[in-house]
């Protein structure tokens, strides 16, 4: 999944500061835009008839960063009551200087910043390189034999990785020399120095070298195709070859200095809690989505507004580390939050105890996490992605699927990973409309983004009902999900085949807001009665 980064399928759409659309569909209902929306002003206008004063809750974001400068953003962050920022001086004791906004468990003392890892099995394939290479599975001893076998499967991956990326350079390479071709041909034909679509199309001749560009180059019109188009694609690959896919880029220990393989090894880090302002476009837009500030004629709306958005930054534009992972979870819990917001994720886990003692620790201090399921069109029944909480687990753990937003064949966004059992519900996840880096706004796709409308709906009946617990808030947003018993969907998996909601998800359903805080109401009201 990554940090969904991963395969996350977005479309980068920037405006400019201070222009603010129609609601976003997702945030909306049926009856307001025919969008299978979560319903959320119905939501509010329910809550605020019950005459309750909601509460702040805290809500950690533990992603690739977040920009605290964001003008949608900055005036929700948490503060740390415990410490004063900039002074250099850990007041509350917690081992982490200044960690005012949350922390950064991917920075070193000395300010600087992790911007780019390699994947997980390629640091697997990596650290046993010396043990295995060159050997055949005879040669390895019994009780190494199941290490060898997981490293063959992580070498195998590589290779097809790295060689995937190369051959996808070639290919852009040698379209970007077809375009500049076909332009100059075409140019020369029409005796100019500038193209359009409309002298394009209207060229008619019989020579076929000038037919084959015109038919080329309507092609790249028609699907907004140029030489910069090109050129970001083959940088793209070319960054992932130089870190993702490459087992020698080993930046954590210059960096860091920690010990990844130990748990007890946990004071690192820096305050910088935003890092690299281009990394930090995910957690920006993931945080944007749960409590971007409404009603203040600027970019977003977030689902709540009494909330405080805790930053920790463990995704390097590669896998996370579950070290990592682990000491985020605590720091949230020992922090004051009350959900988690998890969009994030690795189909390799070498420390997933870590993971899954953090998990067991906030279940005991009642806190909910929220995860995305992913962005493989995979089945999580079948296919292992990490974090993965254990049976017991489950009942402090809401898995998030991505739901589009016509009421049809595509309702379940093709690129979702979904699961009978462990995947527990969907919510919107596609063209969400967010916060991005540097004041601007930006509409992206994924379970990355369908998660924390989870989230900021767990925060908003948390805040208005803090007498219920963390289990009780799970229990309200699954049992009132909107199913669509009728409705066939494309399967995921495979676009060619159908089937329903409740094959996909535990649920079988799309969260709604209104719905949940009618249960959550009444919830609270049969707790009173007791």
């Amino acid at each position: 999944m990554r940090i969904l980064t991963i395969i996350i399928l977005i479309a980068w759409s920037f405006v400019s500061m201070g222009q603010r659309d129609s609601i976003a569909w997702h945030l909306t209902s049926m009856s307001q835009s025919q969008k299978a929306g979560i319903s959320l002003l119905e939501a509010k206008a329910f809550l605020n008839q019950q005459k309750r004063t909601p509460k702040i809750v805290v809500v950690a974001i533990i992603d690739s960063g977040v920009d605290t400068a964001q003008e949608d953003l900055r005036d929700r962050l948490w503060k740390n009551p415990k410490e004063i920022p900039f002074n250099r001086i850990d007041e509350d004791g917690n081992g982490y200087v200044d960690d005012y906004h949350g922390w950064n468990f991917i920075g070193g003392p000395n300010g600087k910043n992790i911007d780019g890892e390699n994947l997980e099995f390629v640091r697997f394939y990596a650290a046993h390189r010396n043990q295995f290479e060159n050997k055949s599975i005879k040669q390895i001893s019994a009780e190494d034999k199941a290490m060898y076998e997981m490293w063959a499967q992580s070498k195998v991956k590589y290779e097809s990785f790295r060689d995937i990326a190369l051959k996808r350079i070639e290919t852009y390479n040698d379209m970007l020399k077809m375009l500049d071709k076909s332009q100059k041909r075409l140019k020369d034909y029409l005796q100019t120095d500038t193209l359009t679509q409309e002298m394009v199309g209207k060229i008619k001749t019989d020579d076929e070298v000038i037919l084959k560009d015109q038919r080329f180059l309507l092609w790249a019109y028609q699907n907004e195709v140029d030489k910069n188009y090109y050129l970001a694609a083959i940088d793209h690959y070319n960054k992932e070859l130089a870190k993702k896919y490459n087992p020698d880029y080993q930046p954590r220990p210059a960096i860091v200095g920690d010990r990844v393989d130990d748990i007890t090894d946990s004071i690192y880090g820096n305050d910088d809690v935003t890092g690299p302002i281009k990394a930090s476009s995910h957690g920006t837009g993931v945080a944007g989505i749960v409590g971007a500030i409404s009603n203040n004629g600027k970019g977003s709306m977030g689902i709540v507004d009494s909330v405080q958005l805790m930053v920790l930054r463990v995704v390097p534009g590669g896998d996370e580390y579950d070290k990592d992972v682990a000491l985020a979870i605590r720091y949230a819990v020992n922090n004051g939050a009350k959900i988690i917001n998890c969009s994030f994720g690795k189909d390799m886990s070498p420390h997933p105890d870590f993971v899954r003692q953090a998990i067991d620790y906030a279940i005991a201090h009642d806190v909910l996490i929220v995860h995305a399921a992913g962005n493989s069109s995979e089945n999580n029944d079948k296919i292992l992605h990490f974090p993965t909480p254990l049976e017991h687990q489950r009942s402090h753990w809401i898995d998030v699927a991505a739901s589009g937003s016509e009421i049809g064949p595509d309702l379940a966004a093709r690129f979702t990973n979904f699961g009978a059992k462990t995947v527990d519900v969907f919510a919107p996840g596609v063209n969400i409309y967010t916060c991005s880096p540097e004041n601007n706004y930006r509409s992206s796709s994924g379970t990355s983004d369908a998660a924390p409308i989870v989230t900021g709906l767990a925060a908003l009946l948390s805040s208005y009902y803090p007498e219920l617990s963390a289990s009780q808030i799970r229990t309200i947003i699954l049992q009132s999900a909107i199913t669509y018993p009728k409705v066939k969907v494309n399967r995921p998996d495979n676009q060619a085949k159908t089937t329903k909601l409740n094959k996909l998800t535990t649920t079988g359903g799309i969260v709604n807001a209104e719905k949940a805080a009618q249960l959550a109401a009444k919830t609270a009201e049969e707790i009173k009665a007791k």
